[in-house]
């Protein structure tokens, strides 16, 4: 399958001018396909990800209400979510409770 959306949780790390660690990590996922990519990196951990939808019963919904770029690709497509695939929702409406 080509352009497939794509979710993974990232640790994000400032680095100093010799690649030591600079600040406090923070946590957010980069998002992407084909064509385009983003990243949200205003998390301070994975559980306030979770917390926020980012988990398998709830990622086409946050999608739909974080990414409006990527939603119908996603909801006719499917989703990696860590390299983990999740099948598009029956209908393509995540709120349809398949």
């Amino acid at each position: 399958m080509s352009n497939i959306v794509s979710i993974q949780f990232t640790r994000f790390q400032d680095l100093d001018e010799h690649g030591h660690p600079d600040g406090d990590p923070t946590f957010g996922y980069r998002i992407y396909d084909d064509y385009d990519q983003d990243y949200n990196n205003c998390y301070d951990s994975v559980d306030e990800m979770r917390n926020a939808g980012l988990t398998q019963n709830g990622v086409f919904d946050f999608i739909a209400e974080h990414h409006d770029d990527y939603d119908l690709i996603a909801r006719e497509k499917g989703v990696y979510l860590n390299g983990r695939w999740i099948a598009p929702p029956k209908g393509g409406d995540a709120d349809d409770g398949e």
